[in-house]
């Protein structure tokens, strides 16, 4: 049988083992004026692409969580979420419609129509914040369509997307 104080004890202790807000991590919140590149390789091509994006992100104020929002002209917009930790790094777990990073970025798909984009094998996107300067670097594969010499080939397709944004 466990006496009142040991209750207490206990209690306390599980206050200081479990902190919702979590430790501080670097300042996320702010609009950075970013540069995405995008690069696709496989056999018959290798082909980069580079367009200019807004991302505007702030911190949740939960164990280094962040959302936003980035904007790429003419028109397509989209989900930005993720985590932060106490180094400076992060790890973006949404980029455009999820399920998948990337994968929903309409302006990256509306660039490789004949690739399908939405069996894009990827998962979440490590990246830095320092100071002002976002980097954040993904990618993987997808399987792309070719019609070459009257032949249809599907061939897998590496796909990178660098984004860097200064706020």
């Amino acid at each position: 049988m466990m006496r009142s104080g040991g209750l207490v004890a206990l209690a306390a202790l599980s206050c200081v083992a479990y902190d919702p807000a979590g430790p501080p991590v670097p300042r996320i919140d702010g609009t950075y004026a970013s540069t995405i590149v995008v690069s696709l390789a496989n056999e018959v091509e290798s082909r980069g692409d580079t367009f200019a994006a807004t991302i505007a992100m702030r911190g949740t104020g939960y164990r280094g969580q962040f959302v936003g929002t980035y904007h790429i002209a003419p028109s397509d917009s989209g989900p930005i979420a993720g985590a932060e930790i106490l180094d400076g790094s992060l790890t973006v777990t949404e980029f455009g419609t999820p399920p998948k990073p990337i994968a929903g970025v309409a302006s990256i798909r509306a660039l490789y129509p004949w690739c399908d984009f939405p069996r894009l094998g990827t998962g979440p996107m490590p990246g830095s914040l320092r100071a002002d300067s976002l980097v954040v670097v993904g990618g993987g594969s997808v399987p792309c369509i070719y019609q070459v010499g009257g032949q249809v080939l599907n061939l897998t397709t590496a796909v990178r997307v660098q984004l860097a944004g200064v706020r």
